[in-house]
């Protein structure tokens, strides 16, 4: 990857006066990958057009005027979708042309592929390195700012920030490349990381709350917040203690955070198959990550509330509001983003109620899927239904979950399962989906636990579903 960082920059620098277009994705690893490289050509003073795609496909190339720019760049897009790019380019007639160059900057599993000389490919597959947990797209592109200039280590936050929103510390911590980011930013003072529970929720919601909502596992704590209330009271009387549930867990001491974490890995050891239960201290402790500049108990304090932010305003297609509160422009987009956060809660719980009364969950011997009516769940937002719908009881937590959302065109695909089924079956949901949407002559991909695609029809599908899992 090295070198190709090494050509990536170089070919920057040649074109810094030419016309230049960054294309980026719309999760908050793609956001944070934009606000790197909008921050590196300030500093470097190169005049830039930015885009942002949903997702990267031949529809969505032909609205990329390829002729017009003399260098493009893709940011956690593309690596997938080379032999496109490369049609685009030989389309134009602009395979192997020096003037025009495309710079891909990814982390996603690379398509076998001819690659044209004037396509640079950075990708840490290419050095045989895990892009699922050792580096995101915007860790590759902090990467590529580095380059450009060492210096440049203030950017490190964001990269931490995109791995942690594709879920990238999924063992608890940070591993590979991700591990040196990370310590970029904690020597600046930027990022702090600290041993932790792994409820969501640290800073802004009340410890029971946190916990009515663990779905790694299923016990009987889960949606029931009287049970939750005894369980920490029993703590208290057993360890002298006067925890108050009512508490977010950042007020918590080191000590309180471990009792409460042995207590629920016993309670948890009941409800998991006797295999699964060495990996039971990696769903319940690890480390946290949070923004040192940022105030205690809000929503930007945590990366993983950030994260979740961002995703509640860019999945309904509002991007600006990310982009300029990640710059640090607050005041009214501080304020758009709480609003959208609160829709965005509104429009889960909705949603969740429908699956919950009106979804059949349809159970097949190695997983499970349900389907949602075209005009009910906004399409955004179908991945994250999918993973809170372990909260319903007509789901088997122990086997992945496919949502299959109709569009006016085929079908969105979301594929989730728990972290701990993850690691007690070693399950790579995202080489499944890859494998069963191609089969169909559609597209998806991404990681073990999470994953997404476009196909035109599902019958066969959910066989190719079947056969691969």
């Amino acid at each position: 990857m090295e070198l190709q960082l090494r050509q990536a920059t170089k070919t920057l620098m040649e074109k810094r006066e030419e016309n230049i277009l960054v294309c980026t994705h719309v999760d908050t690893d793609g956001i944070t990958s934009r606000v790197i490289l909008e921050e590196l050509f300030n500093r470097l003073e190169i005049e830039g057009d930015f885009k942002f795609l949903k997702q990267l496909n031949m529809e969505t190339l032909e609205d990329i005027p390829f002729k017009d720019y003399n260098l493009i760049i893709f940011a956690d897009l593309g690596s997938g979708q080379i032999s496109l790019i490369g049609k685009k380019m030989e389309e134009y007639n602009l395979w192997g042309v020096r003037d025009h160059s495309v710079i891909v900057l990814d982390h996603h599993i690379p398509a076998q592929s001819k690659i044209p000389d004037n396509l640079i490919h950075v990708n840490p597959w290419s050095d045989n390195l895990d892009g699922g947990r050792e580096i995101c797209g915007a860790g590759v592109a902090y990467k590529f700012a580095k380059s450009c200039n060492p210096s440049y280590t203030d950017l490190a936050r964001y990269a931490v920030l995109g791995a942690v929103g594709d879920i990238q510390n999924l063992g608890g911590s940070f591993i590979g490349m991700n591990r040196e980011i990370l310590e970029d930013a904690k020597v600046r003072g930027d990022v702090l990381e600290f041993p932790d529970l792994q409820f969501y929720g640290k800073h802004t919601r009340p410890m029971f709350v946190s916990m009515r909502y663990f779905t790694d596992v299923r016990t009987d704590l889960m949606n029931n917040d009287s049970r939750i209330v005894n369980f920490i009271k029993r703590i208290n009387e057993k360890y002298n203690l006067e925890i108050d549930p009512r508490e977010p867990i950042c007020s918590l001491s080191h000590g309180e955070k471990r009792v409460i974490g042995s207590e629920f890995l016993s309670r948890c050891n009941k409800y998991v198959p006797l295999s699964w239960v060495k990996y039971l201290p990696k769903v319940i402790f690890g480390m946290s990550y949070e923004f040192r500049g940022e105030t205690v108990m809000t929503p930007l304090r945590n990366l993983e509330e950030f994260s979740t932010c961002i995703n509640a305003c860019s999945r309904y297609g509002d991007y600006k509001t990310p982009l300029e509160v990640l710059k640090g422009n607050r005041g009214k987009y501080y304020n758009r983003m709480l609003y959208m956060l609160n829709k965005h809660k509104r429009n889960l719980f909705k949603a969740l109620k429908y699956i919950r009364e009106e979804v059949e969950i349809i159970q097949r011997d190695k997983f499970q899927y349900f389907e949602i009516e075209r005009d009910k769940i906004e399409e955004g937002i179908v991945g994250i239904v999918a993973g809170m719908s372990y909260s319903i009881e007509d789901v088997d937590w122990r086997k992945p979950i496919f949502a299959i959302k109709e569009r006016d065109k085929g079908y969105k695909v979301s594929a989730r399962c728990p972290k701990l089924l993850t690691f007690a079956q070693d399950i790579n949901l995202g080489d499944v989906i890859s494998y069963a949407s191609r089969k169909v002559g559609g597209i998806g991909g991404g990681h073990k636990f999470a994953c997404g695609a476009y196909i035109p029809y599902k019958e066969d599908f959910i066989d190719h579903i079947e056969n691969r899992l």
